[in-house]
């Protein structure tokens, strides 16, 4: 899982790297990240499916809508968090529905 842009399903099984936290740490431009990230947010035609998984840097379409729609970057979780972020997904008013909200009304 070392190529840049390798699109993995939900299905597919995850693999996660120990430096993929402290390469976050430095907080780069979205999109600019390495290692494995899950796109939670709504899907998009021509841009991402929700619970599409990204080793690497995700695709420009993807960082383009993020640009234009910065609470979409919020829903770009590590896979060690998607779990978690799936189960606030359904709860509403935590952070991320709010954001999921957010990003789909803009849509």
């Amino acid at each position: 899982m070392s190529k840049k842009n390798e699109i993995l399903t939900p299905e597919d099984e995850v693999r996660t790297d120990e430096t993929a936290s402290t390469e976050r740490a430095a907080e780069p431009e979205p999109g600019k990240e390495t290692g494995t990230r899950v796109y939670c947010g709504p899907s998009v035609r021509n841009v991402a499916r929700q619970y599409t998984v990204y080793a690497g840097e995700i695709p420009d379409a993807l960082r383009e809508f993020i640009r234009k729609h910065p609470a979409a970057g919020g829903l770009l979780v590590p896979v060690e968090k998607f779990a978690e972020t799936r189960r606030k997904l359904e709860a509403k008013g935590t952070a991320e529905a709010v954001l999921y909200n957010k990003v789909k009304s803009e849509m």
